[in-house]
């Protein structure tokens, strides 16, 4: 998949240790995956949330945070719209 919006987990990348590790794995593991369906999305991170306007969020790790992702399947493109706090939307 291409990944669009890398800049938006920049603030995230530079707080804890381990939320900065999880985010270097999930782009890693986003930029080569082959979705073709929600499903293989689901296979691969069974813990994922299925936003209402079709977006993924990704927990990440034990943090408070998720990546909020929407994917068009049959361009192969991956677009991080937004950070989720527990509280709601971090971002634009």
């Amino acid at each position: 998949m291409r990944l669009i919006g890398r800049d938006r987990l920049r603030d995230l990348q530079s707080s804890d240790e381990q939320v900065k590790k999880w985010l270097l794995n999930w782009v890693a593991e986003v930029i080569n995956a082959q979705w073709k369906h929600h499903s293989d999305v689901v296979s691969q991170f069974p813990n994922i949330r299925k936003g209402s306007d079709g977006h993924f969020i990704f927990p990440i790790g034990n943090c408070n945070w998720a990546v909020c992702l929407l994917i068009a399947f049959p361009q192969g493109i991956a677009l991080i719209t937004d950070l989720e706090a527990k509280d709601g939307i971090h971002g634009n």
